[in-house]
């Protein structure tokens, strides 16, 4: 087997991900120069990536003489620069980020999960999440943060990593998580000190990594909407960390790839087309009647009010447009909670529209009658149903879900639920504990919907009558469309 069959001619401009060492290799006997990354050398044999992102063992007897020795001295020059800092870039840390390699892109989004301490919060075929809202003593880089989340990408490797220290949402929440999102958790809070903690978590986190990877330089990130905001910036073998104190919204720190910081935090886009497909596929029909939409990523808002910005970022990544609930919380958000859905949507439509060329549109839902929504659910975009989110209206929703799972006779469940529905219809009438989450399938024969929480895992999915659900409805909603 030649090198030519192994590794297609790549051009020179071609996109590489810049986390290894790029060298230009020559075959044994021949004149063809390719250029890729030099992931790692194992005795005779070098795992090499070329730009497409295919990666082959290729044994150096395949190689010129030139091009093995470059190989050699390019590996061990590389293994050089990575063990110079790499346990003392851990150890300020706080947690062992990096394994030998030291390089976390080249690692699932699961593996490094793993050596964080990070549960699962949602995994689908495109797109996968490790958050922990974390306790006291849990530190990182040199001050706690609130919560520490993984981003997987399509491929299950890491995509990015989101560290959010004091901010408005944790600092200041006075609620439960959960249902008990609309109950007091009895917390005071002192909003005087919020930016003295800020202050604080940033000059920790700055001191802590400069004391490793030296001083930060200054540069400008594109955030969520029409914002950038100045961040400090240290690199270090194709990572980049990322420090953020956005006055009285947040500290977070992000490590991405060099190559996103680069470019200023422009991500690259999925085609229309393969979203199209993506979304489509992910919609089931069952032999009961249910057509659902799979495979939406879950994110769990945890203890603050941030219903709004955690539910657009499931319905954002589920069309392919990268975002965080943090972010998005700081365009529309006030500290605890509280937030301005429609200035929120604004900024969404602009970042749908310029990052990942979606059309966020709002539409009313005077109807929530499966012939009136399935025109969405069945190309795979999920609702954002406005709603009142009453003990009541949960309740039912819960017991109806458990129900269901021991359910035969469809038709029959079918009219018992309807009588039941109408009389809780009636009871379901107050204004009040507003909240916004997904309506992602539908039952024509038992007039049910789906809805999905941004509660966690146990809120993926749970079933309403149609009547029940008009009864809480606010009568309006968004879509993230294609």
């Amino acid at each position: 087997m030649t090198l030519r069959a192994l590794l297609p001619y790549l051009a020179a401009g071609s996109f590489f991900l810049k986390a290894e060492p790029l060298i230009t290799l020559q075959e044994a006997n021949g004149t063809d120069q390719l250029k890729v990354e030099l992931i790692n050398l194992e005795k005779d044999t070098a795992l090499l990536r070329r730009a497409d992102g295919q990666e082959f063992d290729t044994p150096l007897a395949y190689l010129s003489k030139e091009s093995r020795a470059d190989i050699r001295t390019t590996w061990m020059s590389h293994r050089a620069k990575i063990e110079k800092h790499l346990d003392p870039l851990n150890k300020a840390l706080g947690y062992p980020l990096f394994a030998s390699n030291g390089n976390i892109w080249n690692e699932s989004a699961g593996a490094i999960g793993n050596r964080l301490r990070l549960p699962l919060e949602s995994k689908t075929p495109f797109t996968s999440s490790y958050r922990l809202y974390t306790q006291s003593g849990f530190t990182f880089a040199g001050a706690q943060p609130k919560t520490v989340v993984v981003y997987g990408d399509h491929n299950g490797r890491t995509l990015s990593l989101s560290i959010i220290y004091s901010n408005k949402g944790d600092s200041l929440s006075t609620v439960g998580a959960g249902e008990d999102h609309f109950k007091s958790n009895g917390k005071e809070v002192d909003r005087n000190t919020l930016e003295g903690a800020m202050i604080f978590d940033a000059a920790a986190i700055a001191k802590t990594i400069s004391g490793v990877l030296g001083e930060p330089t200054d540069q400008r990130m594109l955030g969520q909407g029409n914002k950038s905001h100045k961040v400090q910036r240290w690199d270090w073998n194709g990572h980049s960390f990322l420090l953020a104190h956005v006055e009285e919204e947040y500290v977070g720190l992000n490590i991405v790839r060099a190559s996103f910081a680069d470019g200023g935090g422009r991500f690259p886009r999925v085609s229309d087309g393969d979203i199209r497909v993506r979304l489509k596929d992910s919609v089931t029909s069952d032999a009961n009647g249910d057509v659902v939409i799979k495979d939406i990523p879950m994110v769990d808002q945890g203890p603050k009010g941030y219903c709004a910005p955690a539910t657009f970022e499931r319905a954002m990544r589920h069309a392919g447009v990268p975002a965080d609930m943090y972010l998005l919380a700081t365009l529309a958000t006030v500290g605890g909670g509280g937030t301005n859905t429609a200035k929120l949507y604004d900024e969404v439509a602009f970042t749908t529209r310029s990052k990942g060329g979606r059309t966020a549109r709002q539409i009313a839902l005077k109807s929530l009658a499966p012939n009136k929504i399935r025109r969405y659910i069945d190309k795979g975009v999920p609702i954002l149903w406005q709603m009142c989110s009453l003990s009541g209206y949960n309740q039912v929703a819960n017991g109806r879900t458990r129900a269901r799972k021991g359910v035969k006779d469809w038709a029959g469940y079918a009219t018992k639920i309807a009588t039941v529905a109408e009389k809780n219809a009636e009871a379901l009438q107050q204004k009040a504990n507003y909240h916004i989450c997904l309506i992602i399938g539908y039952n024509e024969a038992t007039n049910e919907i789906a809805v999905s929480d941004s509660w966690g895992k146990n809120y993926t999915i749970r079933w309403i009558h149609v009547d029940e659900a008009e009864a809480v409805s606010n009568r309006s909603g968004y879509v993230i469309d294609i």
